[in-house]
């Protein structure tokens, strides 16, 4: 906040200012305009070389390789257990024979979502490789950057078949920046807790690692001079082997700065080593700016230098400080936390006091003993093993626990740019409040209100998420009177040999509907209808029912019939559900829901789906479900069926949508919902020439991603 004053306010300084954010902005320019691809989209048979992110889970190879300079996102299927055996084998350096396809990334399909086009491409990748075949040439080409890389492949590896496996994934993290190997639900239970961060490798670990390595050479009697040299050496090996995380190389580079300080006549102040680390890292990498993890260090870290001191002078007590940074470090964060993950959580102020001296003090250097016995001496592992285990088994049980307490998350949904650049405004005046007053409660006011305005659905909006082949959709009515969901869409699960299964299989639920629901700042609907028990519609049930509250699950009379039901019931027991057939109705202002089928118990088939006529901004939407031919016959004679908008049954499938039926809705608008590519054909041409014949214009999922409407201004596309 001071920085920011004396740029206002001298004017010699905001030129040095206004100079250097030009000079980064034509810097910036410059080393976009060099980001370009050579290559074209099509076949592609050539040898290149392993680079980069070497994944195997199941039967799924996921790696970067390197091709004329150029760095490709390489993928393959892995066709037998021998295979991924050998595959496994592979070194960062070896030189593959490939043939495949490249396609371009496609940026995300639903609006406000994860863009991988967007991150591959800030990763200098222009290209998703899909092969078809794959294999070592016995050819190996490393570099020293590659022999780090497989030295830490290999101690991964290591880690991860020798350790216990319920410590193995906190020594992977802690020590190597890896969290690949830490269970799904334990980081989404650290993560909705708000203390995850500490699975990753942070500044403070850093500064731990550092003054350790410090006492063990002094001890060993090393001058101080030599020691910080010998520090500063192996820092940028350390950020190398760690995967280059942010928060890593910002604490590296600033050790550095601050040692060097110390050994020239010259004084660096934290300040100044943190300003010098940005611009080092943007320099090398200008990309970095939109990586999370540094958006979240330097912001923070800013935070921590300017107000933290001044702050904490004004108590003694270390309980209280601790308090002070961890309300520093989320206010200073909420804006990016908001922004990218649509939530935070409002306990994470206080655990952190816990989490923070159990991982830092305990789980940290128990990481470090281990990782030392295990390279070696093996035989002294039983101790610290059995000490590790009560510490994560205590810290996990401990998370457990605390899901059990509501509102622990606040999910704020994605604010937009003007409500990001106000919480940005609002977090200094904040701090500049705190330093100058010493009160804290009346200046979090202005910010809790920014974050409550910008989460409020001012206008209605019904959204048709793309969810592949598939059904979901969102109804918002105006001003958060009520929020409903229609099928959450899903995918057929196959059965695979055990060596196949993927550690955490991809889930529309959990992947693609509940990240669409929080970026809205909906952490709960009024009504959940899956129209009938089909996996496309329903098989995401669970994940969603598990991370949003489902008020009211409603399904067709004889829905449960079905296995898949049957499975979403028993894993959600705390759900009020109800049995519906034709007649249930409900209604919110002018917003009206009609259920016109089924009108009598059936098999939870297609014929058996909900269809629900609603009026919705003044117009009349019809939603059919999966509905074919028989039940369409059976709906001619309802005069409810006619819509201004037609959700096309059964993804546009030629069983559904005749010509009879199409006569008597007299759509002006025909939505279809269908994977894009999907085996089955859908939409068939038959449908099309129907919808076409009636004048209706016709949206589609595949073709255009989500397709939202918003009250009063009419329809826009994920993928405009």
């Amino acid at each position: 906040m001071l920085l920011i004053l004396a740029l206002l306010f001298k004017r010699s300084n905001l030129v040095v200012f206004l100079s250097i954010a030009l000079a980064a902005g034509g810097f910036f320019w410059f080393s976009d305009n060099q980001n370009q691809s050579v290559l074209e989209s099509g076949e592609l048979e050539v040898t290149a070389t392993l680079n980069d992110g070497m994944t195997i889970d199941g039967d799924a190879f996921r790696a970067q390789v390197i091709y004329r300079g150029e760095r490709l996102q390489l993928s393959y299927k892995i066709a037998s257990q021998k295979e991924q055996q050998q595959l496994k084998q592979l070194k960062y350096g070896d030189q593959l024979q490939i043939n495949g396809v490249l396609e371009a990334p496609e940026k995300n399909r639903n609006k406000d979502q994860f863009n991988y086009q967007a991150f591959l491409y800030h990763k200098k990748v222009h290209w998703l490789w899909k092969a078809n075949s794959l294999k070592s040439t016995q050819i190996s080409n490393k570099s020293l950057l590659h022999t780090l890389k497989n030295f830490r492949k290999s101690q991964l590896e290591k880690i991860d078949t020798t350790l216990d496996n319920k410590i193995a994934p906190y020594v992977a993290s802690l020590i190597y920046g890896d969290r690949s190997y830490v269970d799904a639900t334990v980081y989404d239970n650290y993560q909705r807790l708000g203390v995850v961060h500490l699975l990753a490798i942070s500044g403070l670990h850093v500064n731990l690692i550092v003054s350790g390595f410090l006492l063990l050479l002094r001890r060993l009697g090393f001058q101080i001079e030599k020691t910080a040299i010998t520090i500063m050496c192996l820092l940028p090996l350390y950020c190398l082997m760690t995967g280059g995380n942010a928060p890593v190389v910002r604490a590296a580079v600033m050790t550095i700065c601050l040692m060097l300080g110390n050994l020239l006549p010259i004084r660096i102040t934290s300040l100044q080593a943190l300003c010098c680390s940005f611009m080092l890292v943007f320099l090398f990498s200008p990309y970095c700016v939109f990586e999370i993890g540094f958006q979240l260090s330097y912001a923070v870290s800013f935070a921590i230098i300017l107000s933290g001191r001044k702050i904490m002078r004004r108590t003694s007590s270390n309980l209280l400080n601790s308090l002070y940074v961890s309300l520093i470090s989320t206010i200073s964060g909420i804006a990016v936390m908001s922004y990218h993950f649509y939530e935070f959580s409002i306990v994470g102020v206080f655990l952190n006091i816990i989490y923070v001296p159990l991982f830092t003090f305990i789980l940290l250097p128990l990481s470090f003993l281990l990782l030392f016995c295990l390279n070696v001496i093996p035989l002294l592992l039983v101790v610290p093993t059995a000490i590790m285990k009560i510490a994560v088994t205590v810290s996990e049980t401990f998370a457990v626990l605390l899901q059990s307490i509501p509102f622990t998350t606040w999910v704020t949904g994605r604010p937009s740019s003007v409500f990001v650049i106000l919480l940005v405004i609002l977090s200094f005046f904040f701090f500049y409040q705190w330093e100058k007053t010493g009160k804290v409660c009346r200046y979090l006011i202005p910010i809790v209100l920014c974050l409550f305005i910008s989460s409020v659905n001012w206008t209605g909006k019904v959204s048709l998420i793309d969810v592949g082949q598939g059904d979901s959709i969102l109804i918002q009515l105006p001003w958060n009177k009520g929020n409903y969901v229609i099928d959450v869409g899903g995918q057929m699960a196959f059965e695979k040999e055990k060596w196949a299964e993927r550690k955490e299989p991809f889930s529309i639920g959990k992947n693609i509907v509940v990240p669409v629901l929080k970026s809205r700042g909906i952490s709960k609907v009024d009504k959940l209808i899956v129209t009938h028990s089909d996996a496309d519609h329903m098989e995401g049930l669970i994940d969603v029912g598990h991370m949003i509250r489902i008020k009211e699950l409603i399904y067709a009379d004889g829905g449960e019939t079905k296995s898949i039901m049957k499975k979403a019931l028993q894993a959600l027991p705390e759900t009020p559900t109800r049995k519906v057939l034709a007649g249930y109705n409900w209604r919110i202002g002018e917003s009206t829901f009609q259920v016109i089928s089924p009108k009598i118990r059936g098999e939870a088939g297609n014929n058996d789906s909900i269809v629900i006529a609603a009026t919705l901004d003044n117009r009349k939407w019809l939603f059919t479900g999966d509905i074919e031919a028989e039940t369409e016959q059976a709906l001619l004679d309802n005069p409810l069926i006619k819509a201004d908008i037609l959700k096309v049954g059964h993804h546009g499938s030629k069983t559904s949508t005749t010509p009879a039926f199409i006569d008597k809705v007299k759509p002006d608008i025909a939505i279809i919902s269908c994977g894009l590519g999907n085996r089955f054909g859908h939409p068939r041409e038959e449908t099309l020439t129907t919808l076409e014949d009636a004048q209706a214009t016709i949206y589609r999922t595949d073709l255009q991603g989500e397709v939202r409407y918003t009250f009063s201004e009419g329809f826009s596309f994920g993928l405009e």
